[in-house]
């Protein structure tokens, strides 16, 4: 199906490849489709055309509809007021970057809270069934660049994302923080850069679970993490059967200064499984002094085949 004629052919490209069915137009039962550019936009424009564009994803959320499959594409964002809070459900947010501005250096949209100490995205229960994907994300120096610090949304697909680039300006404490509970939640092919070895401005952990609920269920896989100064993946979790999320195909850079250093699962977590994952630290020849992968509920979780350098290792039991 050939473009529609307000959107340049670079766009529709894209979205051929982030959108499921865009080879039959816009996705299937997708509802409004939203522009957001800050370099040219205006909150005071129609938002349906590349042209006439918001000026910010923030203004964007007000137009879209509780569960009417509603499209924000950010050509250009990089500093909103506040956090950006996903209030709609079923909403996707998507940056697009180079595919408009192909002379850039950066192939993600950029947002940062440099002035502020608040998360680049908050999502709630308002915001189940939501997607985020495309950009570069900062962060607060006391919070991550997605935050969850209440509700329970469901279904949230966060994906091909860098969290902590140094050209965001910020100190994030996390990549993605979730205080509550997130069930069916799916993280992947995401980039997390901690601080310095990373070269990145991650200050603990990428993923950071903090409590959770029963149940959960989800995916965590093919995300990149490198050098986080806490854990990679931390499900730090107190909340009794939090757990059935699965862990597959994730590759860590870690520091080898303590032991669960990719992957900590808490006491209370169950039906855990991990599996594929490969940790390497410098030249594996020369040894590696701690274990990447810890699980303080061993029991009730099912480990694979997953690796330190070139080894498969069991996690340590604690």
């Amino acid at each position: 199906m050939a473009a529609p004629s307000h959107v340049s052919n670079a766009i529709y490209d894209l979205l051929s490849k982030q959108c499921p069915a865009m080879w039959l137009g816009f996705p299937i039962g997708t509802g409004v489709v939203y522009w957001v550019d800050s370099a040219n936009g205006n909150d005071g424009n129609n938002g349906k055309r590349p042209d006439e564009a918001f000026a910010t994803i923030t203004f964007a959320l007000t137009q879209c509809v509780d569960n009417n499959n509603d499209y924000i594409m950010v050509i250009e964002d990089w500093q909103e007021a506040a956090t950006i809070t996903v209030n709609v459900d079923r909403v996707h947010i998507i940056g697009l970057a180079n595919y408009l501005r192909p002379n850039t250096n950066n192939p993600f949209v950029g947002l940062n809270s440099v002035t502020n100490d608040f998360p680049i995205f908050t999502v709630g229960s308002l915001g189940a069934y939501c997607e985020i994907a495309g950009f570069m994300i900062g962060g607060g120096a006391n919070h991550a660049g997605i935050e969850n610090p209440a509700g329970t949304p469901s279904s949230l697909h966060i994906h091909d994302n860098v969290f902590g680039h140094s050209f965001s300006g910020n100190t994030p404490q996390d990549g993605i923080f979730i205080d509550i509970n997130a069930t069916n939640i799916r993280i992947e092919n995401n980039v997390f850069l901690g601080t310095p070895h990373g070269k990145g401005v991650i200050t603990r952990d990428g993923i950071r679970w903090a409590t959770g609920g029963d149940p959960l269920n989800g995916n965590i896989e093919n995300n990149q993490f490198k050098a986080l100064p806490g854990v990679a993946i931390n499900f730090v979790s107190s909340a009794a059967d939090t757990g059935g999320i699965s862990l597959l195909r994730n590759t860590f850079n870690i520091l080898d200064t303590a032991d669960g250093e990719a992957i900590t699962l808490g006491a209370t977590l169950a039906g855990m499984l991990v599996d594929q994952n490969h940790a390497m630290y410098g030249n594996a020849q020369v040894g590696y002094g701690q274990n990447p992968y810890r699980d303080l509920n061993a029991p009730n979780n099912d480990w694979g085949v997953n690796y330190r350098g070139n080894t498969v290792i069991e996690p340590v039991i604690v």
